[in-house]
């Protein structure tokens, strides 16, 4: 489902400095930039709004680096300069991303945002004030009588499946009437566990509002912004190599849906519970040690190097064996179910597991070196 047709309004200019990725947001970023006779290129290089460009390189350099994004700001928000300034960093920091083109980034961009907002909601103290912005993401969202928070079902089923956890299996929830009630679980109350939810439908459309923007970029502009970029996909690219490192001739012979899983854990998408079963199992069959099925973990916005130790030991202790094709089809895990990409192994009809597919990569393989001949031997 998509988008609320019809957002509830947000007129406090405190909530929407804020919150600036909301909807609502976007008339009050034109105000501040209509107000002080600020345009895009006007950021750019402007002195006075150097503090606007610092903001929004914490903003980055927060999503890049850590895992723990900070939801303090550094201005005060209830003056009119304070609001000014997050709303244009909000701004500034989006368009970086955008003139950067690279997936990695936005990425990591839209679930820094998405965590911020994650952790802010969670503790709103007044439920109208929450209400107003779930229902700026979800169609149906109600306090309902036992004072848990309740979602259409609709909405749950198209955003659950991109968070890990048997909680956000649809059987272990409650269901009344079409509403699905997010009662608390994992230390989190009925409102933190609603806004982890949101979270989902946060990054979404941030993702899908930057590349929107991405189409409308120039040459031009994209150029006066590079020394920008550079700096921020400089520090990315310092980052990924540092977290995963593959052994290329291992890789090759990997099936696509464990590549598939690896380049979206490297490129902080949140893998589902299938998934990751998946990968550490596949990990093991394949020989690799559990540090370095733990190094494709470190990556994943909720990732916990003690949590992720654990079950990876548990997955090898217990010797889990992969799930099949039909299983990883079923649970969004298979790229080509999905027409992502092509494989004519994955396309043979007795092809329905994928350590078939790592057998027959390596048979082929054999036979290669088989058929190859040395002058010594001619």
């Amino acid at each position: 489902m998509p988008m609320p047709l019809k957002l509830p309004a947000i007129e406090d200019s405190v909530v929407t400095a804020r919150y600036p990725f909301l909807p609502q947001a976007n008339s009050a970023i034109k105000a501040h930039m209509e107000a002080n006779g600020v345009n895009l290129e006007a950021l750019i290089d402007t002195d006075w709004l150097e503090s606007v460009r610092v903001r929004a390189r914490v903003r980055l350099v927060e999503s890049v680096v850590s895992k723990d994004i900070d939801a303090t700001t550094s201005v005060d928000i209830h003056t009119p300069y304070g609001q000014m300034v997050e709303c244009l960093s909000f701004l500034y920091a989006m368009v970086t991303v955008c003139a950067s083109f690279d997936e990695r980034l936005l990425g990591r961009w839209a679930e820094g945002e998405a965590s911020r907002a994650d952790h802010l909601w969670g503790t709103i103290e007044q439920p109208s004030s929450f209400q107003r912005l779930a229902e700026t993401y979800l169609a149906g969202v109600r306090m309902g009588e036992d004072g848990n928070w309740e979602v259409s079902m609709i909405d749950f089923i198209e955003i659950c499946p991109k968070i890990s956890g048997s909680y956000w299996s649809l059987p272990n929830r409650p269901i009344h009437n079409g509403w699905v009630t997010l009662s608390p679980a994992s230390g989190e109350n009925s409102q933190q566990r609603l806004s982890r939810l949101l979270k989902e439908r946060i990054r979404t459309q941030l993702i899908e509002e930057c590349r929107s923007r991405m189409e409308l970029m120039d040459e031009a502009f994209t150029g006066r912004m590079a020394e920008e970029v550079g700096r921020i996909v400089g520090l990315l690219q310092h980052q990924a190599s540092s977290e995963v490192s593959f052994s290329s001739a291992d890789e090759e012979d990997w099936p696509p849906c464990m590549r598939e899983i690896t380049t979206q854990l490297a490129q902080s998408v949140n893998i589902n519970h299938v998934g990751r079963v998946f990968l550490a199992s596949m990990s093991r069959v394949i020989g690799l040690t559990v540090d370095e099925a733990q190094a494709f973990f470190a990556n994943a916005p909720d990732y916990s190097a003690d949590t992720t130790r654990y079950q990876l030991n548990h997955v090898y202790e217990h010797e889990y064996t992969p799930a099949g094709c039909p299983k990883l089809q079923i649970n969004a895990c298979c790229p080509i179910s999905r027409g992502e990409a092509k494989s004519n192994l994955c396309s043979r009809e007795w092809m329905d597991h994928p350590l078939k597919y790592l057998r027959a990569r390596q048979r082929a393989k054999h036979r290669d070196e088989q058929t190859v001949v040395t002058p010594s031997e001619e």
